[in-house]
């Protein structure tokens, strides 16, 4: 009888977390879940993709574009005082200046007269090379001549420097004498300001 009363009166092992305060610790929970961690885990690229968006100031599906317009940039920054970067303007209104450089990249100046500055747009090298079949079709080459009108002026880059990774500063010649210091974001291709000045001026 003392048997039978012993066996049943024998404490129970049972397995429980460290419950602590803070309800178990986190690498239980993870075993016991494992979906959980995975699901962390494949949402760290995402994330990561979204400080960098936020930190450049572009939108996370954008990221990727912004990223190669800032390298595209940074791989043809001697290029912008090889030449002047010629403004026509379309019979829309549209200002459109283009550089092309010996890497095969465009340099493209676009301006919507309801804008006061311009915004740059590298056009890769590369991707014209896919595509120049389609773009140098006659159609394709005379409806672009109908869209352009006289020539409006030149842009010349006298100097630039780097103000941070991302910031680009230019002084440019805007026909004549007249010079302007542009703070071009290289991410998004916006001017962030406009200063005039003399040419001859400290840089």
């Amino acid at each position: 009888m003392r048997s039978e009363t012993a066996a049943l009166e024998a404490p129970t092992t049972r397995i429980v977390l460290d419950s602590g305060r803070g309800g178990g610790r986190w690498w239980q929970w993870l075993l016991l879940y494992p979906s959980v961690g995975v699901a962390l885990i494949s949402a760290i690229p995402a994330w990561i993709d979204q400080i960098q968006a936020a930190r450049i100031g572009v939108g996370r599906r954008d990221l990727a574009q912004a990223q190669e317009q800032n390298r595209l940039w940074q791989a043809n920054l001697d290029c912008a005082r090889l030449q002047e970067m010629q403004r026509i303007k379309t019979n829309r209104n549209i200002e459109v200046g283009a550089q092309v450089c010996p890497s095969g990249d465009v340099l493209l100046l676009l301006k919507r007269t309801d804008s006061d500055e311009p915004s740059f747009h590298w056009v890769s090298g590369r991707l014209l090379e896919q595509q120049a079949s389609r773009w140098l079709e006659p159609a394709a080459a005379l409806a672009a001549s109908r869209d352009m009108v006289s020539a409006q002026g030149s842009q010349r880059v006298l100097y630039q420097r780097w103000l941070r990774p991302g910031l680009l500063k230019q002084r440019v010649r805007e026909g004549g004498e007249t010079c302007s210091d542009l703070i071009i974001n290289t991410y998004t291709g916006n001017v962030v300001s406009r200063t005039p000045v003399g040419c001859g001026a400290e840089f």
